[in-house]
């Protein structure tokens, strides 16, 4: 079986993909880098590759999760800026404050307590958390750094529980981050028809709703497990299922959202 056929296995059956994925995905970069690198992490070797940095010069070490701001290289701190420098002028990366760290520890734990599989894949593919100020959103990633999940100015208004389930969005981000990497889930003439995205709010491309969508299924999906589905979610989830427009979507893109209907009818 193909390694895109057992990932389309797992999502059929509800799994995640991302542990199926991420090996490929560290042999790619390591091969493209010509550097075998086994003390570097997943994150480290994205940095390095798409940043055209050497992988020596980039050092991201954590604490619990959270970026130890003493360690990181400084090449590895601008990457990090620099991903969202153009959409956020001035913003930055900081030390986590006493508070957000202790809301982000409480937030794991709620993670592990509710799903230990989530929880898994946290643990082996998520290596940090970065605190960035100046920025409108409340969580975000960035495919140049896959394995790092960013907190901005939002995550002061979020409760722990609500954290929890921010982190389980952003892992769903990453998840098709790497599914992308297997076929096209966008039909190429259709990259940029903007249609409306009902999550946001506002018109985005294909790719944009694709991913409003799978973020929106793992968020129920891990609300299921705590017993408390938000109903704003599902309504939002299903309005995304009928957000794509004929011929926009490649037959794995078609399949994507066929087992997001299947699984949450």
């Amino acid at each position: 079986m193909s390694l895109a056929a057992n990932v389309l296995s797992e999502l059929e059956n509800g799994q995640w993909s991302l542990a199926t994925i991420a090996p490929s995905f560290r042999r790619r970069l390591s091969t493209e880098m010509r550097s075998d690198a086994e003390d570097k992490s997943l994150l480290e070797l994205c940095m390095g590759f798409y940043g055209k940095v050497h992988i020596e010069r980039i050092c991201v070490t954590s604490s619990k999760k959270e970026i130890d701001f003493i360690k990181l290289s400084p090449e590895a701190k601008n990457l990090i800026q620099e991903a969202f420098a153009a959409d956020y002028v001035g913003s930055r990366l900081i030390p986590f404050e006493p508070e957000v760290s202790k809301k982000l520890q409480a937030a794991l734990a709620m993670v592990e307590k509710t799903d230990s599989n989530i929880a898994v894949l946290v643990n082996d593919l998520i290596s940090s958390f970065g605190r960035v100020k100046s920025v409108n959103f409340r969580s975000a990633s960035h495919p140049r750094l896959f394995g790092m999940i960013l907190l901005g100015d939002g995550v002061d208004q979020l409760s722990e529980d609500q954290l929890a389930v921010s982190i389980v969005h952003e892992l769903a981000h990453q998840e098709l981050f790497l599914i992308n990497l297997l076929d096209r889930l966008v039909n190429q003439a259709f990259d940029y028809n903007e249609v409306h995205a009902p999550f946001q709010g506002t018109k985005r491309p294909p790719i944009g709703r694709l991913h409003s969508m799978w973020a929106l299924y793992r968020m129920v999906q891990f609300q299921k497990r705590q017993g408390e589905v938000n109903k704003k979610y599902c309504e939002l989830l299903q309005k995304n299922l009928e957000a794509f427009e004929s011929q926009e979507l490649t037959p794995f893109g078609i399949r994507l959202v066929e087992i997001v209907r299947k699984r949450v009818s």
